[in-house]
């Protein structure tokens, strides 16, 4: 049997540029992925990089994430005036996300990527993980990375709403379940970050992130299969760098994450197994 690889890429906010530095060492040890699972900022990632496997897409995509600023996802602040005062249920609309999906994925329908997709969402009625292997890209992603009160939730099948993955889990390592075989080797590029103290809450969407984040759950937890390997690469939490839509820290998130990548690579890898 030959081994696959699975990448399960977690959200993270602008955390998520850490993303790109674990897949350039990846790829440029020759570990490409058969099978991408992710959510929030980590479906945008793995999107892009299921379209094109290739240590070049990394490096395309490390441009994309030096160009990223706030409003690429939320679009001007000024919108966020009129959605309160029209009493809309989130401050920003999807328009502007949807338009970086434009630029970034070429694809139209999850299915067909490159590599196989599997994003992860949350089912607003039940709180539940939800997981899509088809569907209509820009919506799917757009809901994947909805997070609540900022962005709009997004009606995906049968109708229902859908709100960002970690809502119901920042590492989406449910999505592996019956995907992984003996002899696999699931990577988990993981770059959540437990809050360990309140911000000074300035804003209404400081309120609403600082919330979310009290919510959501990012410890990994999964049943692995007997001889499938886990490896788990998991950013600094110790680095400070800002609320979930500051990137000021971009090339040194990448740096870290590329060293991190770096140092499982060369390590010795026997027994690893899922870290909480």
């Amino acid at each position: 049997m030959t081994r696959r690889d699975i990448f399960v890429l977690s959200g993270g906010g602008s955390r998520g540029a850490g993303q790109v530095g674990m897949l350039r060492a990846l790829l440029a040890a020759g570990v490409v992925p058969d099978q991408v699972v992710a959510g929030s900022v980590g479906s945008l990632n793995g999107c892009y990089l299921a379209a094109d496997p290739t240590p070049a897409q990394v490096e395309r995509l490390a441009g994309v994430w030096a160009s990223m600023r706030a409003s690429t996802l939320t679009g001007p602040r000024r919108s966020m005036v009129a959605n309160l005062a029209t009493m809309r249920p989130y401050l920003f609309s999807n328009r502007a996300l949807r338009e970086l999906i434009a630029r970034l994925v070429p694809s139209h329908r999850l299915e067909d990527l490159a590599v196989p997709v599997r994003i992860a969402t949350t089912d607003l009625l039940t709180g539940l993980p939800a997981h899509h292997d088809t569907g209509y890209l820009p919506d799917v992603l757009c809901a994947s990375a909805a997070l609540p009160g900022l962005l709009p939730p997004v009606r995906l099948r049968g109708g229902r709403a859908h709100v960002d993955a970690g809502v119901a889990e920042n590492v989406p390592v449910s999505g592996v379940e019956g995907l992984a075989a003996p002899g696999d080797r699931v990577w988990i590029l993981d770059v959540t970050k437990c809050p360990r103290e309140l911000r000074r809450l300035r804003t209404p969407v400081d309120v609403v992130v600082a919330a979310l984040a009290g919510s959501i759950t990012n410890r990994p937890t999964m049943a692995v299969p007997a001889g499938v390997e886990v490896v788990h690469l998991k950013l600094d939490e110790r680095y400070d760098c800002g609320p979930v839509f500051d990137f000021s820290h971009t090339a040194t998130l990448i740096e870290m994450g590329e060293q991190t990548a770096a140092q499982a690579l060369t390590a010795d890898r026997g027994g690893l197994s899922l870290a909480g």
